[in-house]
């Protein structure tokens, strides 16, 4: 297959590099695509129309953290070409970019996990020993009588 000039093969995991590119190269942040247009605009043959929907269904039921991208919807259409076939077409949708942390934040959450609940547990924890030789003591006097 050609790309651009050169040969190339559509694999699974070329295609999250290729819708990058598709959607970058339209300019559009969110878009109704097809297999077939992406495909054609690649210049691929239909061997890599599975590897394609696969993985538009893929990003449909969940994110693909390499993918900047995400389907928010999946619709049936009938396109009418040598004879009528239903494809679908996908709503294509760049994610929001992830929230930063701010250095303050990861400031004040060292502060935060140093909380009462610690020294409960640390407390918790001594008590538990206390407990636990103070049985073992009870139980070592009555082997001894």
């Amino acid at each position: 297959m050609l790309c651009n000039g050169s040969l190339f093969m559509a694999r699974n995991r070329d295609v999250p590099n290729l819708l990058e590119r598709f959607m970058e190269e339209k300019g559009e942040t969110q878009r109704w695509v097809t297999v077939n247009e992406i495909r054609t605009y690649f210049n691929l043959d239909e061997f890599a129309a599975p590897p394609i929907s696969g993985f538009l269904q893929r990003i449909y039921h969940g994110p693909f953290f390499s993918c900047p991208y995400r389907v928010d919807r999946i619709e049936k259409i009938t396109v009418q070409k040598k004879q009528r076939r239903v494809v679908k077409r996908y709503l294509v949708t760049r994610r929001p970019p992830a929230r930063e942390k701010k250095p303050e934040d990861a400031s004040s959450q060292l502060i935060s996990t140093h909380t009462h609940d610690d020294f409960t547990d640390m407390a918790a924890i001594e008590h538990f020993e206390r407990v636990l030789l103070r049985n073992r003591d009870g139980t070592d006097r009555s082997r001894n009588d």
